[in-house]
């Protein structure tokens, strides 16, 4: 039987997680700006979260994503033809490409290195259910946002965006909230 610190750190892991299927730059810069300043301890593999370069890379890729995420539908500039991609659609291929690869893979660090709540004897079932959970996330986010899009005027893509990204928010503080009530 697990211990209950256990559990919160497998919820604490897996609200990190589902937070990066909605936007894979913020919980890595929430995660590493707490590492950073010593409010939060990673494991050894993953220290490099918590460097200032990383810090950097992460905010610098959030900043960038904040107006990208606005700009495109997800998934709207993948499925234009490649010789009618203008400038701008190669942008949000590379925006797409970005939330599609980096959710997931984003899903799979923050699920390790919070997650302690498996035996060591399987090291890589926290990363695969850390990928799975960004990914099933993120198809829901595409989904939904296409079903909207301009639905609620030509702000919706601008306005789901928005809200994404302060559910991000509140699903990273909830799963940091639970860490520093376990003293981790």
């Amino acid at each position: 039987m697990p211990e209950p610190v256990s559990i919160v750190s497998l919820i604490a892991a897996l609200l990190l997680a589902a937070s990066a299927g909605l936007n894979p730059y913020l919980p890595l810069m929430i995660v590493a700006v707490m590492a950073y300043s010593g409010n939060l301890t990673l494991p050894p593999p993953f220290g490099f979260v918590g460097r200032i370069w990383f810090v950097i890379l992460a905010a610098l890729l959030f900043l960038v994503n904040v107006f990208l995420d606005k700009a495109f539908l997800p998934g709207d500039s993948l499925a234009t033809p490649v010789a009618q991609r203008s400038r701008r659609a190669w942008a949000g291929v590379a925006h797409d490409l970005g939330q599609m690869l980096l959710g997931p893979l984003a899903g799979a660090v923050l699920m390790w290195a919070i997650s302690g709540f498996l035996p060591q004897t399987w090291p890589l079932v926290a990363p695969m259910l850390g990928i799975l959970l960004a990914a099933l996330v993120y198809t829901g986010k595409r989904a939904l946002r296409r079903r909207l899009a301009g639905r609620l005027g030509p702000f919706t893509n601008l306005l789901m965006s928005a809200i994404e990204d302060v559910a991000v928010v509140m699903l990273c503080v909830a799963g940091l909230l639970l860490l520093r009530s376990q003293g981790v």
